[in-house]
């Protein structure tokens, strides 16, 4: 999906792990091996430089629909700019 994205529109991959804090390491070294082995598959040749990985802490139900689902956040949201 990406790619094809970047076809019609040039853009710099940001991958954003959005977590409480306990899981801030974990998800980010999980974005990390997941990157790596796209790279290492050729699937972001595509790409001039490599995606940009970060977090974004999050308290508890800071988010309009937290309370919908009992105040659980997703691990990962993956995203492209």
């Amino acid at each position: 999906m990406f790619s094809e994205m970047y076809a019609v529109r040039e853009f710099r991959l940001l991958l954003c792990a959005d977590v409480l804090d306990d899981a801030i390491e974990d998800t980010v070294r999980a974005l990390e091996c997941i990157v790596g082995e796209e790279r290492m598959n050729g699937r972001l040749d595509y790409l001039p430089c490599e995606p940009l990985i970060f977090s974004e802490v999050r308290a508890h139900k800071t988010r309009r629909f937290d309370s919908q689902v009992g105040g659980r956040l997703p691990k990962i949201i993956i995203c492209a700019l």
